[in-house]
C-alpha cells in the first residue's frame, strides 16, 4: 500500500470516529472535529428534534479546516478560526427547525472565543432557499450573512450585500436584508412557529 493510499484510509477513519462521536453525543463543538493541520472533507452532520429524536436538519460541509481570520487578501495570524467551506443546512422540518437552529448554534460555538466561519453557505428550506458568500454564528441566537446574500422565497429572488438571519426567539427565521437605497428590508419567517 502506497503512503498515499495509506493518508488517505487514515483520514477515513478519523472522519468515521469523528462523525460516531458527534451522534453519539459526545461532541460539544465544532472546534472537536477541526484540530491544527487536519481536513476534514465531505462531513455529514444529522440534528435531530427533543424530545422525539426525528431527523430536523442535515447540515453537509465540504471542507473543514483552521484558517485565520480575513480583512481583504490578508488573513491575520494571531486570530485562528474554523473555517466551514461549502455548507449546505438542509431543514427537513420547518415546524422543529428553531430548535435545530438552537443546536447549531451551541454546536457552532456562539458567542465562544474560538470562532468558526462558513463560507459559501445554503439554507435550504421547503420551497425557500437563502445563500451567502460568509456566515458568522453570533451570540444572541442571530447569524451574520455577508458577502452577497440571495433569497429565494414565495418564488422572488431578492439579493443584498449583508443580512441578519434570527434562528431563534420571537422573530425565528425572519431575514433581514441589508441594501442600498432601502436600509433594511425583512422577509417574513422562512421558517414554521412550533406547535403547543
Amino acid at each position: 500500500m502506497s503512503l498515499r493510499a495509506m493518508k488517505k484510509a487514515l483520514q477515513t477513519i478519523i472522519i468515521s470516529a469523528l462523525c460516531l462521536a458527534f451522534q453519539n453525543g459526545r461532541a460539544e463543538t465544532v472546534m472537536d472535529f477541526v484540530k491544527p493541520g487536519c481536513t476534514v472533507r465531505h462531513a455529514v452532520f444529522p440534528f435531530y428534534s427533543e424530545p422525539d429524536r426525528k431527523l430536523s436538519a442535515v447540515v453537509r460541509v465540504e471542507k473543514a479546516r483552521m484558517d485565520y481570520q480575513r480583512k481583504g487578501f490578508f488573513h491575520i495570524g494571531v486570530l485562528p478560526v474554523c473555517a466551514m467551506e461549502g455548507v449546505t443546512i438542509e431543514i427537513l422540518d420547518t415546524r422543529t427547525a428553531a430548535g435545530a437552529f438552537q443546536q447549531m448554534q451551541r454546536w457552532l460555538g456562539a458567542g465562544d472565543e474560538n470562532r468558526v466561519e462558513l463560507r459559501r453557505v445554503k439554507f435550504l428550506f421547503s420551497t425557500n432557499s437563502l445563500e451567502a458568500g460568509t456566515a458568522h454564528c453570533r451570540a444572541g441566537n442571530r447569524w451574520e450573512l455577508l458577502d452577497g446574500v440571495r433569497l429565494v422565497a414565495g418564488g422572488n429572488e431578492t439579493r443584498a450585500e449583508r443580512a441578519t438571519f434570527q434562528v431563534a426567539g420571537r422573530e425565528a427565521g425572519q431575514v433581514v436584508l441589508e441594501a442600498a437605497p432601502e436600509a433594511a428590508r425583512i422577509f417574513p419567517s422562512l421558517i414554521a412557529e412550533p406547535e403547543h
